[in-house]
């Protein structure tokens, strides 16, 4: 009866606090006074009365609480007070209240509780750290004058602020941080890692690295739609105050732009009604502070060489024998360069041009990497910037491998999605890529598994190469009926003209089109025009389809010949379509059918829908097509030899 009494009473008290009214204070005395630890009860979770009032923001509640006597201070020594009461995770009232960002309770905490902002939770970290890790920067401001002690600054793992607020993507707070503690920039936690690594395992939060890069066209399903994306992106104006950032990126709901006077408020009011104007506002702001960001770690670096010498490992010493302590360290410049983030292998470079001659715990140096990574972006600005290329890119690894092993694996580009019969032809083009940058040597220098890279290359892309050649097909199939559809359309088209053809033999000019020489006449000529070519396409879609389906589908084929059949067999029946479309409208106009309404209301988006879908599946062969035929031209000079070697290479791997 008593528990079920003690159950009752808390109920009570928590609807009381939930829902603070005017009546609520004197509901929780009458409660508190025979039953005084209701406010240090706990639920299934370890939470008290206090933490839901914290998590909900009720400041009232509390300076209430505090002025009617129902809280209770701690003494001295650190005891008593229903403040320190902690739940399940070992966070306070004030941890609760500074992970969600309300000021107002950490104001009327911190001035009767001070004692709170040091102490520390499950994982040890100090309402400080929560306020850091949530982005909550209002709050932060007012914790960390209180933080006079280094310890208030890190967690148990020596995870700092500064870290925490990097893996938050909480940049904007992040640059104050550096402010205010300078040393933390180059703090490192208990596996060796630095602000900056930590910035190093971020590619979304730079431009490189996001959908809304042009060079990134393809990682989503609709090109045209990211394609506009990007323009957006690039016409939209960043708003940030350089001497004070105002808003968190990472809160949008509580924060709103910050709309320079120059920028009229038309465009203040399209940024703020447009949700995904907004976003887009957003995310370009993370990435101008995430590289902001970057610029002021790189320039606190005095020195590389404890990245470069410790070759993934550093060395630190234990406070108390002295004994060596080996703990993994990542260089942030490869970490960048394994998560392509082109921006942050650019500043590193630029200050430490020696850091490109480092290499991982396997071996590997940055051309290596971004050779694996299929990453042709970097690529060409490590051949560009860097020094003794032709060095480093003929340096084995581990196992023996040299660029070319790593070229002939299989894997996808970092950010275009790619179907299996694009993800050859890149494959193919980027191996044959590397190749030509490479000593002529590396060709026939077998790793330690004994298997030279044209093998390699064989081995991994098998199964993709069946997989291409299967989809190849398929799709092939289908558009065979596609075409014969419309070329059979076309052909009884010519045949069955508008108004149709003179049938009086008597009468000069029998046979003729029935509206040649009317004022129809220009109309008809059009609509004979517009089915011709869509016959005349309709008839060379299938030939190049025919010489698809009569391809060996070997690597080699995977290079040019393939993506061009498809590119043109894809190109010739969009004019199919496109012509036929048009012809459609044109018979309209010739019989005397309003043409605003055909034209407007279903031919022209019948064309722009066809147009849409026709970039989606063309564009990234006819990207991969361009690139390999500015390779061919680029090589030309040792072109016939340097096919003559894959040729009898692939040829040997295949025999194998």
């Amino acid at each position: 009866m008593d528990t079920n009494f003690a159950n009752s009473s808390h109920s009570a008290a928590l609807r009381a606090a939930l829902t603070w009214t005017p009546k609520s204070l004197p509901v929780l005395r009458r409660i508190l006074t025979n039953q005084p630890d209701i406010l240090t009860q706990r639920d299934a979770q370890g939470n008290t009365i206090l933490h839901f009032l914290a998590a909900d923001g009720n400041a009232t509640a509390f300076r209430e609480l505090f002025e009617g006597c129902l809280l209770r201070r701690s003494n001295r020594g650190g005891c008593g007070g229903e403040l320190r009461t902690r739940n399940w995770s070992g966070d306070t009232v004030l941890h609760e209240a500074a992970r969600l960002g309300r000021l107002n309770v950490v104001e009327v905490i911190m001035e009767r509780e001070i004692e709170l902002v040091s102490e520390r939770n499950a994982l040890g970290e100090t309402p400080l750290f929560s306020a850091a890790a949530n982005g909550k920067e209002e709050v932060f401001n007012l914790l960390k004058v209180a933080a006079a002690h280094e310890h208030m600054l890190r967690r148990d793992d020596d995870c700092t602020i500064l870290h925490a607020a990097i893996m938050g993507e909480h940049y904007s707070l992040a640059m104050k941080i550096v402010e205010s503690f300078p040393h933390l920039a180059r703090a490192h936690d208990e596996d060796g890692n630095t602000a900056l690594n930590m910035l190093a395992s971020k590619p979304v939060s730079f431009k490189s690295g996001s959908n809304y890069w042009l060079r990134n066209l393809g990682s989503w399903p609709s090109i045209t739609l990211q394609f506009l994306l990007c323009l957006v992106y690039l016409c939209m104006p960043v708003w940030i105050n350089e001497s004070r950032l105002t808003e968190d990126v990472e809160d949008p709901q509580r924060n709103k732009p910050v709309i320079c006077q120059s920028i009229g408020s038309f465009v203040k009011t399209i940024i703020s009604v447009v949700p995904w104007l907004r976003a887009v506002h957003d995310v370009k702001k993370k990435h101008v502070c995430a590289l902001k960001l970057a610029k002021t770690l790189i320039a606190n670096e005095e020195d590389w060489s404890h990245y470069t010498n410790s070759c993934g490992r550093y060395i630190d010493f234990d406070d108390d024998d002295d004994q060596p302590i080996i703990t993994t360290r990542r260089n942030p410049l490869l970490q960048a360069a394994e998560n392509s983030i082109l921006e942050l292998v650019k500043e590193i470079l630029g200050k430490f041009p020696e850091a490109a001659y480092c290499f991982d715990c396997n071996g590997k140096n940055i051309f290596h990497i971004a050779v694996e990574n299929k990453d042709c972006t970097m690529y060409s600005f490590l051949k560009k910037n860097v020094a003794r290329k032709d060095w480093m890119m003929a340096a084995l690894a581990h196992d023996q491998n040299s660029i070319l092993h790593f070229a002939a694996k299989d894997g996808a580009h970092p950010r275009v999605l790619f179907g299996s019969l694009n993800q050859m032809a890149w494959n193919v083009y980027w191996f044959k890529l590397v190749c030509f940058d490479s000593p002529p040597h590396l060709l026939w220098y077998p790793n330690s598994g004994e298997k030279m890279a044209t093998e390699l290359f064989e081995v991994t892309h098998s199964s993709l190469q069946k997989d291409a050649a299967k989809a190849l097909k398929s799709m092939n199939d289908g558009m065979f009926v596609v075409s014969a559809l419309f070329g059979t359309v076309n052909y009884a088209a010519i045949f069955t003209l508008p108004g149709g053809f003179d049938t009086n033999r008597n009468k000069q000019g029998s046979g003729m089109p029935v509206l040649y020489g009317t004022d129809k006449e220009q109309e008809l000529l059009l609509f004979l025009f517009y089915t011709s070519v869509a016959l005349l396409a309709a008839l060379l879609s299938p030939v190049e389809m025919v010489a698809i389906q009569l391809s060996k589908f070997t690597s080699s084929d995977f290079f040019m010949a393939l993506p061009f059949r498809y590119t043109a067999a894809i190109t010739t029946l969009y004019v199919t379509v496109v012509s036929t479309i048009a012809a459609c409208s044109k018979a309209y106009d010739i019989i005397d059918v309003d043409k605003s309404i055909p034209n407007f209301y279903s031919v022209v988006p019948a064309i722009i829908a066809v147009t849409i879908v026709y970039i989606d599946v063309v564009y990234l062969p006819l990207c991969g097509l361009c690139l390999a035929l500015r390779c061919s031209l680029t090589y030309q000079g040792h072109m016939f030899e340097a096919s003559a070697i894959f040729k009898r290479s692939f040829e040997e791997a295949v025999r194998d």
